[in-house]
């Protein structure tokens, strides 16, 4: 049967064993149907010279599967709702569901083929003399069983079944491939929800902190304590930070509303989300770069396009050769309607054909070319989306080191800036400070503070990039297999 890839996390396994069930008595058919065909074997990986290990970074633990990573049964529970309601994914499984009756409909050119048939006739043949009548009525009535079958002596039709079962198998790829990047695609956008959530937290502490002070400030005024600079200054940053808080308010809004269209929900903007953003476990296992080629479903899909054409070359190669078929038919042959179900009227033919082909017009030599050329496309292809792969991963770590180095360096400004902020007003308010140094205080602090928000948004969602890049989780349970690992043997 076909093999689809699933996380260690429960509710999802549930969830796939569930979805995927049907696909998998389908697949599982399709191979029923393709005889003695079997899928491809894997085509050789692309020549580039992998180094043992990332270059990026080594370390040598592993965390669970990458959803697991986030801590969150809400975000489970909303992947789990985006797999189940999606219609882009439903549209990617019906194409998964059309390469396997594809694969079925290969597969039933190796069987004989078989007709039932019932045919009357009736004809009147004029006759002319001086006894004439005016013509004799002749009636027959024939009940056959025909069945016509093509000797596949070369193995051109396993070929052509072959390489429809490769590109089934591509087609199951690219649904995992179109699972991994929507639940990406939602934990980024519950990501960007809890950011949201948080910077208008802060948004809403500044505005506040900005009201306290123009209220003291105004006190402070009215006691000839403070001049009417500062008030309009204090007056000017309370408005401000007002104006940020609606700001924050509407990303809050347009974050809600963009997941609930990934989740297949109606944008209301209702969905809510908890206020921190979680933390990830600090390291990343070792790997060697050549196991993305076995994992990543781009990859694999990839190189199931190769071996499709590589089959589809080599049958049409075998144009060339001569094709054999059978004929045969059984039946009975009556001039009665009634005598049709007795034996004493029972006919039957045998008929071999060899067809050797001589003259097409060049229209074989052409598919040949033809076929050769979409070998080379689809082998620069698999070549090329190698190479992306490994780009990717290995931007993705080397962008997790530096992230990481400037998240650190942020949370110490961001913890020093709110330490001179209080400094700073605290000095104001006892006549040791200045005002505009208590005013640049803050901003700094909140400016700070919102930076640090930031960057610990990106490092997760680098880490999310990191998971895609590489196909899944860090723990490899299994590659996602091709089918040629699991039907080598005819059924």
């Amino acid at each position: 049967m076909f093999y689809l890839h699933t996380s260690t996390i429960k509710k999802r396994e549930a969830f796939t064993c569930v979805t995927a069930l049907k696909y998998v008595c389908l697949a599982t058919t399709t191979l029923l149907f393709t005889a003695c065909a079997t899928s491809p074997d894997r085509s050789e990986p692309p020549a580039i010279d992998l180094p043992a290990a990332w270059n990026s970074q080594s370390f040598n633990t592993a965390p669970t599967a990458w959803l697991a990573d986030f801590n969150s049964p809400q975000l489970e529970a909303l992947v789990l709702e985006a797999l189940a309601q999606s219609p882009s994914l439903r549209a990617t499984a019906a194409r998964f569901a059309q390469s396997l009756a594809q694969a079925r409909i290969s597969g039933a050119e190796l069987k004989p083929n078989a007709g039932f048939g019932l045919n009357g006739a009736r004809q009147k043949i004029n006759t002319f003399g001086p006894s004439s009548t005016g013509g004799v009525i002749f009636e027959n009535y024939d009940l056959a069983l025909d069945l016509r079958w093509e000797i596949d002596l070369w193995g051109r039709l396993r070929d052509q079944t072959s390489a429809a079962v490769a590109r089934a198998e591509g087609y199951q790829a690219d649904l995992e491939a179109a699972r991994l990047s929507l639940a990406a695609q939602i934990t980024k956008g519950w990501l960007n929800l809890i950011e949201a959530k948080q910077q208008l937290a802060l948004s809403e502490h500044t505005a506040e902190t900005y009201r306290d002070n123009q209220r003291a400030l105004e006190s402070r005024f009215k006691l000839g304590l403070a001049e009417g600079f500062d008030l309009r200054r204090i007056v000017t940053q309370a408005a401000s930070a007002e104006a940020d808080t609606v700001a924050r308010e509407r990303t809050l809004d347009q974050a809600a509303r963009h997941l609930e269209v990934v989740l297949g929900r109606y944008p209301a903007g209702a969905l809510d989300a908890v206020i921190t953003l979680p933390s990830l476990p600090p390291t990343i296992p070792a790997g060697l770069p050549a196991d993305l080629i076995q994992r990543r479903p781009d990859l694999v899909a990839a190189e199931r396009q190769l071996a499709a054409t590589d089959r589809e070359l080599r049958a049409s190669q075998k144009d060339l050769l001569p094709q054999i078929s059978l004929t045969t038919s059984g039946g009975t042959s009556s001039q009665e309607f009634e005598n049709l179900l007795d034996g004493d009227f029972g006919v039957w033919t045998l008929v071999g054909n060899l067809t050797q082909p001589i003259f097409q017009g060049g229209g074989i030599r052409a598919n040949i070319d033809r076929n050769t050329a979409l070998r080379d496309q689809a082998a620069a292809n698999y070549h090329g989306s190698a190479l992306r792969a490994f780009l990717e991963v290995e931007t993705t770590l080397a962008a997790e080191q530096f992230i990481r180095r400037e998240q650190a360096k942020l949370a110490i400004a961001a913890e020093e800036a709110t330490a001179t902020d209080a400094l700073a007003w605290d000095r104001y308010r006892s006549g040791t400070g200045d005002f505009l140094s208590a005013l640049d205080a803050k901003r700094t602090a909140d400016a700070a503070r919102s930076r640090l928000l930031s960057v610990s948004n990106i490092l997760l969602q680098n880490r999310v990039d990191l998971y895609l890049a590489l196909g899944g989780a860090f723990e490899s349970n299994d590659p996602i297999q091709p089918q040629s690992e699991m039907a080598k043997k005819p059924l």
